[in-house]
């Protein structure tokens, strides 16, 4: 829990009532306030943004944002951001601007079974549009191999641990990957893609780490930091 005081969470589906993440304000309110108490100073809101979810549009989103920030707890800052499904329609939101993290980071995902077929065509579409694409939880794609990690660096892609793919959160193979990734050094950032208070309470118990991990996540967490204070320059 040491590594918590003063970090940036970049990657969390705390905005109430727009995904499957945490439904109602109150709800939000103390999720907040435990992750605050925890040392978390800063948070990007990265609600789900897919076809699957046509009212999550920038309006609807600011608006609800607006909402929690009037009962956030004092001293906590927040920022509205999006995690994009990489989907069929995904390319007509390019063209209306995306929430993004800092001023050209946009944080995505893929489905998580299967290639999509356009995902390249996408990507590089971002990065020539002048976007820096976070891939989301790559350690938790079926489909991805080891080169893929590498692949995605040499795109111009950068990547994003999800914090309790270490601690098992999603199966024994995952954090077998997601150890791989971090060793590799080919994590750019980490967040806890807190969907549920009672989960991330739960798994922040059960984090075991090395010297050397230890050491490369506190990087990732700087780096999350950075980016938050980029976007003010």
């Amino acid at each position: 829990m040491d590594l918590l005081p003063g970090m940036t969470d970049m990657h969390t589906h705390l905005l109430p009532g727009v995904d499957d993440g945490i439904r109602s304000v109150t709800d939000s309110v103390e999720a907040l306030t435990c992750l605050q108490r925890l040392g978390v100073e800063r948070i990007y809101l990265t609600p789900h943004v897919m076809e699957d979810l046509p009212g999550n549009t920038p309006e609807a989103l600011y608006a609800r944002y607006r909402e929690l920030v009037s009962a956030c707890p004092p001293g906590l800052e927040l920022r509205l951001a999006a995690e994009y499904m990489l989907d069929a329609g995904f390319a007509r939101l390019t063209g209306k601007g995306l929430l993004t993290l800092s001023d050209r980071h946009v944080l995505v995902e893929t489905p998580y079974l299967f290639y999509f077929p356009d995902l390249e065509h996408i990507l590089y579409g971002l990065v020539l549009s002048g976007y820096i694409p976070i891939i989301a939880h790559p350690e938790r794609y079926v489909y991805m191999e080891d080169t893929h990690y590498f692949q995605l660096k040499e795109r111009g892609c950068e990547l994003q641990l999800n914090l309790f793919s270490l601690a098992g959160l999603y199966g024994e193979h995952i954090r077998k990957r997601a150890f791989f990734v971090l060793k590799e050094g080919l994590y750019d950032y980490t967040g806890s893609d807190i969907h549920q208070l009672k989960t991330y309470t739960e798994f922040l118990k059960r984090l075991r780490l090395d010297r050397s991990q230890r050491k490369e996540l506190e990087r990732l967490i700087a780096n999350n930091t950075t980016l938050w204070n980029r976007e003010n320059r």
